[in-house]
């Protein structure tokens, strides 16, 4: 339980705290916003103060029954959902709803939580969609979402949607040091919007890894391509940041005239994304050919 709620969070959880005041809190809220904004924090904020005895302003109190049960890990009237692969499948849901469906051991309210829901299936989707249509009393979701688009407009009908918006970059310098990490980075402007990214890279000791793929984004030499393959076999999920920082690069370089034109500016982000499917659809990919082939078609041009 962390009822330490980073600053823009604060209108978010004003807005819930006075429709429950109201008693107008919506059974299913769907918390939207871009990765990296702290969705997840805030959703075990919620499910926290919805299973308190005592909560104030849609806060938990923190020495009830049910919040040193949440503290421990092991409130039986709360089920979290958190894809383990590139998606959220239909078992997973059907448990959600057989867990809302059964009455509340602790003989208060009942909340499930569903993270990276833009990453349901389509059944799986429809199965949610029978749990929105027929809620139950004293029952609540809680979902989270970096993309509505991917979301069936049936879901988001159902689902009352609470907008987390990014900080700005003073909000999320403050919130870092407060974590004792460091914004002095050459990348971090790329970033600041995003504070939950960095503090994750933290703490899996890759704040290094990141500043060496910004440097080879911007140098394209062949020691640049090393370094990025050395990388990625230890951080897969790197190669998306290292094509945010190349894709960065082409867009500076179109738009401050450095003779860049939009044809070949369009061609070479081509590639980025080729380059970004290769790295997650292609089995056995020649990593090194792959990102040399890449490092070495923008270079000629940049």
């Amino acid at each position: 339980m962390n009822n330490l709620l980073p600053s823009w969070h604060s209108s978010a959880l004003s807005y819930l705290a006075r429709a429950q005041q109201n008693g107008r809190l919506h059974h299913a809220q769907l918390l939207s916003g871009k990765k990296g904004v702290g969705k997840s924090l805030l959703a075990a904020h919620l499910a926290d103060a919805l299973l308190c005895l005592h909560p104030q302003n849609l806060t938990a109190c923190g020495q009830c029954k049910p919040c040193n049960l949440n503290l421990a890990g092991n409130h039986p009237d709360r089920l979290s959902v958190v894809p383990e692969g590139k998606s959220i499948g239909v078992d997973e849901i059907r448990e959600i709803t057989h867990f809302l469906n059964h009455s509340a051991q602790q003989g208060g309210n009942k909340v499930a939580l569903i993270e990276h829901a833009h990453l349901m299936t389509h059944s799986a989707a429809n199965a949610l969609l029978k749990t929105l249509e027929e809620p139950n009393a004293n029952r609540y979701l809680v979902v989270t979402s970096d993309d509505d688009s991917k979301l069936p407009a049936t879901i988001l009908s159902r689902c009352n949607k609470v907008a987390i918006h990014s900080p700005n970059q003073a909000e999320a310098a403050q919130w870092l040091a407060a974590k004792n990490v460091a914004c002095d980075f050459p990348w971090f402007d790329e970033f600041s919007l995003q504070p939950f990214i960095i503090e994750t890279w933290q703490q899996e000791g890759a704040l290094d890894d990141v500043t060496a793929i910004y440097h080879a984004a911007n140098q394209l030499t062949v020691e640049s391509a090393q370094t990025v393959e050395k990388i990625l076999l230890k951080h897969s999920a790197m190669s998306d940041v290292f094509a945010r920082f190349l894709l960065n690069r082409l867009k500076g370089a179109m738009t401050q005239g450095n003779g860049l034109s939009f044809t070949q500016y369009q061609d070479l982000v081509s590639l980025v994304h080729r380059f970004m499917y290769e790295q997650k659809n292609v089995l056995g990919l020649n990593q090194n050919l792959s990102i040399s082939n890449l490092l070495f078609a923008l270079q000629k041009q940049l």
